[in-house]
């Protein structure tokens, strides 16, 4: 049974408990409702010092702006958390970057060899790769 009084408590329950199935909302007791509509309802909203909540029609569309300003009343382990997140997000910024630069370094060297080469640059006269692969082994000699 949902509760139907108009008290915002009881509205806060009965919307919660209409997004359940009937099965599910209909198997609490009074002491469960009771629990869960102290749950839902128990957090009072933060004071703040500065609390702007305005909405405004621009071209046919809703637009809204909010504007907080208050004390940070987080716990220092989610202060912590952040900052870890922010400094992760650096970490990952300066790996990307340091990956294309090394990319982009192969790919302008790799493009000057070949663009060298094919003008007739060349920049290890002494070793190609069939020499270096294919040459025959110089035998050892006995003295």
């Amino acid at each position: 049974m949902i509760p139907t009084n108009n008290s915002k408590e009881e509205e806060t329950l009965a919307r919660f408990l209409n997004k359940l199935p009937l099965e599910v909302s209909e198997s609490f007791d009074a002491t469960q409702r009771q629990a869960l509509m102290t749950a839902l309802t128990s957090s009072s909203p933060p004071s703040r010092k500065l609390d702007v909540r305005k909405s405004f029609s621009l071209l046919g569309r809703k637009y809204y702006f909010v504007v907080l300003l208050g004390k940070d009343r987080r716990t220092h382990k989610r202060v912590r958390i952040a900052q870890l997140e922010v400094h992760d997000q650096g970490l990952r910024r300066y790996l990307s970057m340091g990956l294309a630069g090394s990319l982009l370094s192969a790919v302008v060297l790799s493009t000057a060899y070949l663009a060298a080469s094919a003008v007739g640059v060349n920049f290890f006269p002494q070793s190609h790769a069939d020499n270096v692969l294919f040459a025959p082994q110089a035998e050892a000699s006995e003295p």
